[in-house]
């Protein structure tokens, strides 16, 4: 009986400990740079009155249930002021508990994944690792040579960048004064080596940063290599301004939608396939679902005679693609209080069915507007089109919403241009923005997004870039990597290709640009 109680005793300590760590560890996250010193203080006085090998484990437990297993990344919080937790336990658990937290991480961290895998699964981990080398827990030399054996592997290259990324942003003293110059010289050359475009910006971040960025010049491709745009076709059939163009690659085809009401699609000979002829409105924005096979559109009011059509109000406008290849109106959705709808965008990543639009609501009661971004889920209203309501409102622009862009390969992300001068990153399962891209002096008339690269265009005539990866430390708010002006003029539109270079319009012309090399060549325009 005696053995039977002191078991259960034993068990339930266990418990509370474990649950106490797990309590105290998770408390780190609303820090406010008392809280830490607190609870590592309490920490270390639990060991010093009870520090046995259980107590280890569970303090183990809890520590990397919070910090390596929790949803610390998806909240933005840094992870490298939990790893200070463990400078407190006091030896010998310390060392074990150190050895046991370095083997879990560089077991995750060395799991075969490809180039473009994502990298928020394994960026905790990646960022205790570099703290454990900020507190000295691991050598500069051993960590860098082990970062070094991993970059040479393909499958475990990404994991490995964002290690030696996290390092040089929480370690970089460390980095220059205490280093091997030996293996910096190793680690260097082995940058140099990596080409996959993928990591691009990882390389660029690492090398300016260790002040290596002459070794950038002799990897680039000469200006000269990317085919040259030249005029191909020009296409007539509106009566009007041209407002929007969308392309649909599962057909290969091109629509444009004009003041005329007209809304065409054009096939690669130029011919048109089909006509659009929207009665109360015209699009002013368009996107395609190729996927659902859903073209969406933001209808404004159609002037007749000099006169606003009195009947129709802003709304979204959806057509779905028949077998037989042409649009069929699939719903109205009319917002009778909604000012104007001035951007759309699909969602075409993940299994969902979603479309996200820019939208100025009238406020009666205080007399003026409002801008907000309205999120709509197709499959998870079941009520007609015309009668959808968003599933998720944000409101934090400041004026009014003029682009769009989703994020590729995921379905929770997109971003938000405006009047205002700002983009904001969007996480449709979050209550408020994610990131604030800052730089802009006018409006931002064009984001566009590929992978973890972003690149935006104003009317104060500048091209801005982004890595929206840099957004996982302490701060949402990110500055532009790089800024172009191409000819004094407002930019249009700007749409990235590859991860470095892209196409942009201005008031005076068509270009393609590197943003690595700020290189930009003008396209030579149509004789007419």
């Amino acid at each position: 009986l005696a053995a039977h109680v002191e078991t259960k005793v034993k068990k339930q300590d266990t418990q509370t400990n474990l649950q106490k760590f797990t309590a105290m560890i998770g408390s780190v996250e609303d820090d406010d740079g008392k809280k830490l010193e607190e609870v590592a203080t309490r920490i270390q006085k639990m060991f010093d009155e009870q520090g046995d090998e259980q107590m280890l484990w569970d303090f183990f437990e809890a520590f990397t249930a919070v910090v390596l297993e929790g949803d610390l990344v998806h909240k933005e919080k840094p992870v490298a002021p939990f790893v200070y937790l463990l400078s407190r336990v006091p030896e010998p658990s310390k060392t074990r508990a150190r050895d046991a937290l370095i083997q879990k991480i560089l077991k995750f961290l060395t799991i075969k994944r490809s180039s473009d895998c994502v990298r928020a699964e394994f960026f905790a981990h990646a960022e205790a690792f570099a703290a454990l080398v900020k507190l000295e827990f691991v050598s500069i030399k051993g960590a860098i040579t082990t970062i070094n054996t991993l970059l040479k592997k393909e499958d475990n290259r990404c994991a490995a960048l964002t290690m030696l990324g996290k390092t040089v942003e929480l370690c970089l003293d460390i980095l220059t004064d205490k280093c091997d110059p030996t293996v910096l010289r190793e680690l260097r050359g082995t940058l140099d080596s990596i080409t996959d475009p993928a990591f691009e910006y990882d390389i660029a971040y690492i090398k300016e940063n260790m002040n290596w960025q002459d070794t950038i010049a002799p990897e680039l491709p000469a200006p000269s290599k990317p085919v040259p745009l030249t005029p191909h076709k020009s296409y007539e059939g509106h009566r009007n301004v041209i407002f929007s163009l969308a392309y649909d690659p599962s057909r290969d085809v091109l629509v444009s939608a004009s003041k005329d009401g007209r809304v065409i699609t054009w096939g690669t000979d130029g011919k048109q396939q089909d006509v659009i002829e929207l009665q109360r409105h015209y699009a002013c924005s368009m996107d395609i679902n190729p996927k659902h096979r859903i073209l969406y559109m933001c209808g404004v009011s159609k002037e007749t005679q000099g006169a606003t059509s009195k009947d129709a109000h802003p709304a979204v406008i959806a057509y779905v693609q028949t077998d037989h290849h042409k649009w069929q109106q699939h719903g109205i959705l009319e917002k009778q209080d909604t000012k104007v709808i001035s951007s759309v965008k699909a969602s075409v990543y993940g299994a969902g069915n979603q479309f996200v639009t820019g939208e100025t609501m009238k406020d009666h009661a205080n007399e003026f507007t409002r801008s907000v971004v309205c999120c709509y889920d197709l499959n998870a209203n079941q009520r007609s089109f015309d009668c959808l309501q968003p599933v998720m409102v944000f409101e934090e622009h400041q004026d009014i919403i003029t682009c769009m862009a989703a994020v590729p390969r995921s379905e929770h992300l997109f971003l938000s241009g405006s009047r205002d001068c700002r983009v904001l990153l969007w996480d449709v399962r979050m209550p408020k923005s994610v990131g604030t891209l800052l730089g802009h002096e006018g409006t931002v008339t064009s984001v566009s997004a590929s992978d973890h690269l972003i690149v935006t265009g104003g009317l104060d005539k500048k091209i801005m870039s982004f890595d929206i990866r840099l957004l996982n430390q302490n701060s949402t708010q990110l500055r532009p990597l790089n800024t172009m002006i191409l000819d004094e003029s407002a930019v249009l539109k700007v749409v990235l290709g590859t991860s470095s270079e892209a196409a942009a319009s201005t008031l005076l012309g068509l270009y393609q640009i590197s943003l690595v090399t700020n290189e930009s060549r003008q396209v030579q325009g149509f004789a007419d």
